[in-house]
């Protein structure tokens, strides 16, 4: 079901989701409600059974474009997204996250308008509870930092959920590599290698619900970022295999960490991780 392409837009928000009415009016509502004008949504469903899709129709007349249909995955989904957008500037929203406040997008805005000649502009998302009335997930680190080769080439800084990309970005590399089940944001931005032009700005745009597929998974994340490293060859591979060791064991031990000192934490008022809303 589609709308006629506006001529003023510039913004395109893209969800794709697969059996998620768990917390799938959260995030719609939480594009619907944003301030700036300029603003298509798309939805790309794959075919849930679980009630998402008597959601996403209570909502379809403010959407500019969305299907029910099997699709091949993740990837698959977004290049689907991508090629009903009309957007300069394309957000990826997955179905448990949320912009953060109705005016996080006009506050991105300038900034796009500035930098029209970057890559991506991207944000910060915080890690939140999965409650429907979700909070800051306490000792959790606030993703999204300025951006340096040298960092990226081995993890990755750019949460995609808060990241503009540029429609122009996509017609020079292409869409999304459907091989990637978990990390294919990473690898289609690292193959601009160190000429990415990305622009950080300071501004928690995005809450992500802790506990997604790529957290529960994350050996298999960390297995793709060793591939996309090697692909586009950022690292050479012995450095990548090295680098991935490394990283799965920090995480597994930040695991640790977490189980143990959460009781204690949840019970601060962390600064900087106060939910706008």
């Amino acid at each position: 079901m589609k709308q006629e392409k506006s001529p003023d837009r510039l913004i395109s928000i893209i969800t794709v989701c697969f059996n998620a009415a768990e917390y799938m009016e959260q995030t719609i509502t939480s594009v619907l409600e944003q301030t700036y004008p300029g603003l298509e949504y798309i939805i790309i469903d794959g075919g849930s059974q679980d009630g998402t899709v008597g959601i996403i129709r209570k909502y379809e007349s403010r959407l500019a474009y969305w299907h029910s249909r099997p699709d091949r995955g993740i990837a698959h989904a977004f290049n689907l997204g991508l090629a009903q957008a009309h957007g300069d500037w394309l957000l990826y929203l997955n179905a448990d996250d949320l912009l953060l406040a109705p005016t996080v997008v006009a506050q991105m805005v300038p900034h796009l308008l500035l930098h029209q000649d970057a890559d991506v502009v991207y944000g910060q998302m915080i890690s939140l509870t999965r409650e429907q009335d979700p909070k800051p997930v306490p000792l959790c680190k606030i993703g999204g930092h300025p951006w340096r080769w040298q960092e990226f080439r081995r993890r990755n800084m750019i949460p995609h959920q808060a990241a503009f990309t540029s429609r122009h970005f996509f017609d020079r590399v292409g869409g999304f590599d459907e091989s990637f089940r978990m990390a294919m944001d990473y690898e289609h931005f690292l193959r601009a290698r160190e000429g990415l032009r990305a622009q950080f700005v300071p501004l928690a745009l995005v809450g992500m619900r802790a506990g997604g597929r790529c957290v529960n998974d994350i050996a298999i994340t960390l297995r793709e970022f060793k591939r996309a490293q090697i692909k586009n060859q950022a690292l050479p591979r012995w450095i990548a295999e090295l680098n991935f060791y490394s990283w799965l064991g920090r995480l597994y031990s930040g695991r640790l960490a977490h189980l143990i000192l959460d009781p204690f934490a949840s019970k601060l008022n962390w600064p900087g991780r106060t939910m706008r809303r």
